[in-house]
């Protein structure tokens, strides 16, 4: 369960808002841990939701409308959330969640095979490199943005 901004009901003063950034990787990190988010937007007293609450539901929808196969229908990941991200499943489809990285590198603890590794927005290939502890996933440059996500075929 989270908040628009900081108050369960609405409250006036209280515009606070958190970024769409924020609200995303809200709904990705949840999704990553195999569990729903429960997002309040408390109206106004006139029953109509607040301006900043819509522009942050737009921008939600959009965000699901693009990126929204990387969440609905899927399950945990194989990987437990780390400080870059998190991971969900579809069937033989892993997408990894990236927020937060700051190398050209990412070990992956996976001892299945990875068939394909791809950038999820452009189907760029990526390549992977196989270790005893798993794979690494070889950038050409550190990601970035507000989720990054790569699909692996496994």
């Amino acid at each position: 369960c989270q908040t628009m901004n900081g108050m369960w009901g609405y409250k006036i003063v209280d515009q606070n808002y958190k970024s769409a950034e924020t609200l995303i990787r809200y709904l990705v990190s949840t999704s990553g841990k195999g569990a729903n988010l429960l997002l309040n937007v408390g109206p106004q007293p006139n029953g109509e939701l607040p301006a900043a609450a819509i522009d942050r539901l737009k921008t939600l929808g959009e965000w699901t409308s693009r990126y929204g196969e990387t969440i609905y229908g899927t399950t945990a990941g194989d990987i437990p959330a780390q400080e870059w991200g998190v991971t969900t499943r579809k069937g033989n489809r892993l997408f990894v969640h990236i927020f937060d990285l700051d190398t050209k590198e990412l070990h992956l603890p996976l001892q299945s095979r990875v068939k394909k590794a791809f950038v999820y927005d452009t189907k760029q290939p990526l390549k992977t490199k196989r270790t005893k502890e798993g794979v690494i996933l070889l950038f050409d440059e550190t990601p970035s943005g507000t989720d990054y996500i790569v699909e692996l075929v496994m």
